[in-house]
């Protein structure tokens, strides 16, 4: 059943087109995931959805009663609320029913005490009966357990639940939206890159949370790891119309090719067709004018005409605009790259690693994952000598060359041109530089804007340009693909995969990771864990360490005989047990949860307050509850 249908819409700001004759049906329960080159429509289209921006021309229509959960609305938050407070306003309407009911509850009990009365008895026990029905079947009980689930899923502690909106930064702010947008369960979610701010835990998590949702969910994302595991259709935004493809991204990828090279046979056996007709027609004239053959010219003009009526196919083009990446390095490191000793780097109070070790050698290429706030980024500082550690050492090869990118660009002057900026890692004539920004789409007047007015794809194009030409021996790279659409994102990819030198990397792009690095280390709890592979293989041995994969009985020769089929069969059932545990504990949570609600009830009920025997009894079970949670939700959170 289709809960949005969009016909032939046209949208414009000004002279330029941005959605022509854009078509769409999206149904009950689908995951779509919307993908494009940035300024192709992809969020003026879901303003078009959410009723924000009008249409020039065309028809929206949308399911009768439909609820619309849209990320990019940034919520009207209270910053003297506490992000539980905030969050608990979602359920206003259970948490007005739950006050009626307690009201219900002592006004039952005080004119329990009078006979006279028995009629209102009887009419107040009705309408809390009813009223109560109603608060279980809405899920009542459950709304405290759910917070916390969905706010720690995303990242929060409990502890975070108690602070104050106002001391949240922009994507911590950005996050409780998501978290708040995610409890009020719409019937269709659209969400605007929702795995940024998140660290690589959260995004797991809210994968498994979109794979299992009943509603509808459109998404826009650049993550292309997260596309793969949660959408089952993809539409591309291309010159103002849909493509649509049924599958995943990397589905998606097979089969956009697939159907270039069939629209490219298409256009070359038409072209050859055209050539032959062209031909045909030039002799048919010649002969005309040799024999003086009227038959000749007229037939001619026929298959001139043909030629004109034939709808003709436009020549397909594979890829959009993109840049030339190539890292070279003339000269190798000696065989140790990089030796981390004893490490200790802390921020006031909060620790982040002590006595850090760590050792790279020449052609590894590493990738550094964890927690938001465990201290990576603080790492690749110290390494590449911009930030002091507060003790231990750090000591580099010989002939080590570091080339380090940041995400936040704090080596450029804001003041520099482009050509300037250019010019001050490479000695470059301006028009060598010209040419060299025009490789990477910087082409007229753009080459003397300044570095202060570039957005954030276009400071990422302009460092790797810098890395690129630098030659530099080992790359420390810092989250590169934050700001590069997908087939910049792509191009980088392949340049890293052909790079001979060492490579440090601190990425939350999954996709990434999995194609170029071949180690990988876990910052956690101040220390660093190593993997020997990338992203999968990480996953993989932390379930297993976690016990949600046996491994005991099974050499790698084994492994390595199965199928790539028997590997993902295999792989399903074991995130079906998860997925299976992980509700058994939900609901366990959730009963528990319900419990300690129904004793905080009774301990305050009137005729309770003299029974201390009763109350007693009620206090023993309330810890014991409080204690089984605790445990209960640490397991939670391992398993997510």
């Amino acid at each position: 059943m289709s809960v949005v249908s969009i016909r032939n819409i046209n949208k414009s700001y000004g002279i330029e087109e941005v959605l022509k004759g854009f078509s769409l049906d999206i149904n009950q329960g689908e995951k779509v995931g919307l993908i494009g080159v940035n300024g192709s429509g992809k969020t003026t289209l879901f303003k078009i959805i959410c009723g924000l921006e009008p249409v020039s021309s065309g028809d929206l229509v949308l399911k009768k009663g439909l609820s619309i959960g849209y990320l990019n609305q940034m919520p009207d938050f209270n910053p003297e609320n506490t992000l539980y407070q905030e969050l608990k306003k979602v359920f206003s309407d259970l948490i007005m029913m739950e006050r009626e009911i307690n009201n219900l509850e002592i006004k039952i009990a005080e004119q329990g005490k009078r006979a006279e009365d028995d009629e209102d008895v009887k009419f107040l026990m009705k309408k809390y009966s009813k009223l109560r029905n109603n608060f279980e079947m809405r899920g009542g009980y459950g709304y405290n357990s759910k917070i916390k689930q969905v706010a720690v899923g995303l990242g929060f502690t409990h502890e975070e639940l108690d602070k104050k909106v106002g001391k949240l930064s922009g994507g911590e702010k950005t996050r409780l939206g998501l978290v708040k947008l995610l409890l009020s369960e719409p019937d269709l979610l659209l969400l605007d890159e929702p795995t940024n701010h998140l660290d690589l835990s959260s995004i797991d998590w809210l994968e498994n949370f979109l794979q299992d949702y009943r509603g509808t969910v459109i998404v826009i994302s650049h993550d292309r790891y997260f596309l793969d595991h949660v959408v089952d259709r993809i539409v591309e935004l291309r010159d103002g119309r849909d493509e649509v493809y049924y599958g995943n991204y990397s589905y998606y990828l097979k089969e956009r090719k697939k159907r270039y090279e069939q629209q490219l046979k298409k256009y070359e056996n038409q072209q050859k067709e055209i050539k032959k007709m062209e031909e045909a027609i030039k002799r048919l004239r010649q002969w005309g004018s040799q024999g003086d053959n009227q038959k000749f010219f007229k037939k001619a003009k026929s298959m001139e005409k043909a030629l004109e009526r034939m709808e003709k196919i436009d020549k397909p083009t594979l890829d959009d605009q993109k840049i030339k990446l190539d890292f070279s390095v003339e000269k190798r490191s000696g065989n140790e790259v990089l030796r981390v000793e004893s490490l200790s780097k802390s921020f006031g109070t909060n620790v982040l690693f002590e006595d850090l070790k760590l050792g790279i050698y020449w052609g590894e290429k590493v990738a550094v994952i964890g927690k938001n706030g465990t201290g990576k980024t603080t790492l690749l500082k110290i390494i590449t000598g911009d930030l002091k550690p507060d003790s231990g050492r750090i000591k580099l090869g010989s002939n080590v060359r570091i080339g380090y990118y940041s995400q936040t660009f704090e080596g450029f002057d804001p003041e520099d041109d482009l050509v300037t900026a250019l010019q001050r890692e490479l000695v470059v004539s301006e028009g060598e530089a010209r040419n060299k920004l025009a490789s990477f789409l910087f082409t007229g007047d753009d080459v003397f804007k300044k570095v202060k007015d570039l957005s954030g794809g276009e400071k990422s194009r302009l460092r790797l340009l810098q890395l690129m030409y630098g030659d530099y021996n080992f790359l420390v790279l810092d989250e590169p693909t934050n700001h590069l659409d997908l087939t910049s994102r792509e191009v980088l990819e392949e340049a890293l995969k052909q790079y001979p030198g060492t490579m440090l990397i601190v990425s939350h792009d999954r996709y990434l990771l999995n194609k170029v690095t071949n180690l990988t280390y876990e910052l956690e709890d101040g220390s660093l864990t190593k993997y020997h592979g990338n992203y999968d293989y990480y996953l993989k041995k932390k379930k297993q360490l976690n016990g949600d994969i046996s491994s005991q009985g099974k050499s790698g020769k084994e492994e390595k005989t199965k199928s790539d089929y028997e590997l993902r069969k295999e792989q399903k059932k074991k995130e079906r047990k998860r997925k299976k545990q992980l509700k058994r504990l939900e609901e366990d949570i959730e009963a528990l949860e319900v419990r300690k609600e129904t004793i905080e009830q009774e301990m305050v009920r009137p005729e309770n307050l003299d029974d201390f025997e009763l109350l007693a009894s009620l206090k023993e079970e309330y810890m014991n509850i409080e204690q089984e949670l605790n445990e209960l939700y640490s397991r939670w959170e391992k398993m997510i």
